[in-house]
């Protein structure tokens, strides 16, 4: 006779058992469908570990991604795997990452050490799991209709260019445009930045030339506006975000370009200012470009209700 008590650790330890063989077979499965690797010096790792490399991403048209978080992001908007490396421990505690990797191609998963996978990675503490994906193709123009854009004018640091990504996506910008000699947008630094929202707001092919990129914003009606403390600039608050707009942010310590400033002596481009306290002279490209966004983003909001 088995009394309450010893028939419910009887079934828990049954159900603990059946999960545990359930994921046990799916990683054994992987492992079979492309053996284990544990060498950081393996050409898998040593594939991945490239395309921290502006030069290999564009000549391969891949990606590199570090971490649960990132990896299922680009899957879950439409990115093409082409290799996975993931330690067994990342599987068995992620189960939704555990069937997706189940349902990929035979030879995109396999299964790795940590020191594999570490080295992989380009982070100091990685999360177990490294990907490659086919790098999402580019706008050639903006869409009819565009409102609002995001434009980097030589935004040299990776982790400002992923979190003003992450800020046009999240204030609603229908495009992001890079200019001159911006970080890539597909970098690792400036896809951990950005949190996944490089995949949420469409990104346009790189401008080589300001001339180019403004001609651009014009041909679909928008006014270009552009972050600058001079004098004749405007307090953000001020300007009319209702209307079709371009907000162009330029590099950290220099700010725009010389050719988008030529634009604002001539009128063509519009200066914007965020006022501050006295004795601060300004905010560095991420946070100017974030509070701009926000405030066309509240402005939007009220005119429609």
């Amino acid at each position: 006779h088995i009394g309450p008590a010893s028939m419910a650790l009887l079934l828990a330890s049954t159900c603990l058992a059946h999960a545990a063989c359930s994921t046990a077979g799916q990683v054994r499965m992987l492992m079979a469908r492309s053996g284990e690797i544990t060498s950081p010096k393996n050409p898998a790792v040593l594939a991945l570990r490239r395309l921290e490399q502006r030069r290999h991403r564009e000549r391969e048209g891949l990606i590199l991604l570090e971490g649960v978080r990132l990896v299922a992001d680009a899957l879950a908007a439409g990115c093409e795997p082409v290799s996975v490396l993931v330690t067994e421990s990342v599987l068995a505690e992620h189960a939704d990452l555990r069937q997706t990797c189940d349902a990929m191609d035979v030879g995109v998963v396999t299964l790795a050490h940590e020191r594999a996978v570490a080295a992989a990675c380009t982070t100091i503490t990685p999360q177990g799991i490294a990907a490659s994906v086919r790098r999402p193709t580019p706008l050639a123009r903006l869409p009819d209709g565009a409102r609002l854009v995001l434009v980097l004018d030589g935004v040299r640091d990776p982790g400002n260019v992923g979190t003003l990504v992450r800020g046009a996506a999240g204030f609603g910008c229908d495009a992001v445009l890079c200019v001159g000699s911006c970080a890539d947008v597909w970098s690792p630094k400036a896809l951990r930045s950005a949190m996944g929202a490089t995949f949420r707001v469409p990104q346009l092919e790189p401008a080589r030339e300001w001339s180019e990129a403004r001609r651009e914003l014009e041909r679909v009606g928008l006014r270009v506006y552009a972050a600058d403390g001079g004098a004749n600039a405007r307090a953000h608050y001020d300007i009319e975000w209702t209307s079709p707009a371009a907000i162009t942010i330029g590099g950290e310590g220099h700010g725009v370009s010389a050719a988008v400033r030529a634009d604002m002596a001539s009128g063509t481009v519009q200066p914007v200012a965020i006022p501050m306290a006295a004795g601060l002279e300004s905010l560095n490209a991420a946070m100017a470009g974030t509070v701009i966004l926000a405030e066309a983003a509240r402005q939007r909001a009220l005119a429609a209700l």
